[in-house]
């Protein structure tokens, strides 16, 4: 039997313990075992906890929510997230959040999101402040009663500039002057829609006698604005003159963690350092998941001009790699062709470019 000098054997229980630990990591063991230690004394049974009286609120499933108010429900298996959405809202929630978004506005609950039988569940007291959402207007509809999408600030990228002149027309029409027009046009039409637009250039200029700067200076301007998307406008170019038609990109490697702001998060961004950096991934998710649906919605809209339709694609160019929000880089069409140069020529033309392009932002989230 082995002699302790203090009184507490407990510490040595812990400390052993530790040790324990330790020696098991390096590969190596106590010269004793933990069970011929002093075992610290059992609380007496009035101190042990009930399980039961820790319980502050009972929990409902968020699919009564969904069910009252006809949401549909879907399931993110890789990221663990929950979406409910239908009738001009979408709720975005994960278990052991204690935040969810709703219409990308962050909405801080009392208590963490817990699964209750397999379903995501929130308290009853959190469950009442939902609803309370749910039924007030919250920003669906404008002073004059007309629906908006969720997109109320652009950062429009007028692509090349200056000595930058992107690719030219046989007629010598550049690039970079209907890239310009185009960014003026749609402008006019998103500020009558009530949307702020900023415009990264609005002079034939580059923004750096270096292309890469001027290219990191044009996502900087969109992470600095904080816009709910930013937009590069640009002309193709093809060695086979009879190519044709839009092209739609984003960025499928984009690194950039989203900037907590009280426009991302509808209210004062939370002091938790934890809460901080979850809502950062849950934000990063879903500008991915917008840009995609931006993307699709432009490309249904481009579809009514008279073009060819070569769809979504997959590209890192700077301009979308490195921007914090859903970023989009289109190719309104090609000017190696002789038909789509002339029709980007003519300003009539470009004014259905820009329309098709304003209907998919004002429609977007409706």
């Amino acid at each position: 039997m082995l002699n302790f000098p203090f009184q507490k054997p407990e510490v040595y229980y812990y400390m052993f313990s530790h040790l324990a630990i330790f020696c098991f990591l390096l590969g190596v063991y106590p010269a004793y075992p933990l069970s011929t230690l002093p075992q610290p004394p059992n609380p007496p049974i009035s101190q042990i906890p009930n399980p039961k009286s820790q319980i502050p609120n009972p929990y409902i499933p968020f699919t009564q929510l969904s069910q009252k108010y006809n949401l549909s429900h879907e399931k993110d298996y890789l990221t663990g997230r929950e979406i409910f959405s239908g009738n001009g809202y979408k709720i975005i929630a994960a278990s052991g959040m204690s935040t969810i978004l709703i219409n990308e506005k962050l909405t801080v609950l009392g208590e963490r999101l817990q699964l209750v039988n397999g379903e995501l569940a929130l308290s009853a007291k959190d469950f009442s402040k939902v609803e309370r959402i749910l039924v007030s207007p919250y920003d669906r509809k404008d002073k004059t009663g007309k629906h908006k999408g969720l997109i109320k600030k652009v950062v429009l990228d007028p692509g090349h500039g200056g000595p930058f002149r992107g690719c030219k027309a046989k007629s010598g029409l550049t690039e970079k002057e209907i890239n310009l027009d185009i960014a003026f046009r749609l402008r006019t039409l998103l500020e009558q829609e009530g949307i702020i637009v900023v415009l990264t250039r609005t002079t034939d200029r580059s923004l750096s006698a270096n292309l890469n700067e001027d290219l990191t200076r044009r996502f900087e301007i969109a992470n600095r604005e904080q816009p709910d998307l930013f937009i590069s406008l640009h002309c193709n170019w093809s060695n086979d003159p009879t190519v044709r038609g839009f092209e739609i990109y984003y960025s499928p490697e984009n690194t950039a963690l989203p900037t907590l702001t009280a426009n991302s998060l509808g209210q004062k961004k939370p002091d938790d350092k934890q809460t901080q950096q979850a809502l950062t991934h849950l934000l990063k998710d879903e500008y991915k998941i917008r840009t995609i649906e931006i993307s699709q919605e432009l490309r249904k809209h481009f579809n009514k001009l008279p073009t060819e339709d070569r769809g979504l694609k997959r590209a890192n160019f700077r301009v979308t790699k490195y921007t914090e929000i859903p970023s989009i880089l289109i190719e309104m069409d090609f000017l190696s062709n002789k038909t789509s140069a002339k029709n980007l020529s003519d300003k009539s033309y470009r004014q259905q470019i820009v329309e098709r392009i304003r209907d998919a932002i004002v429609s977007y989230g409706q």
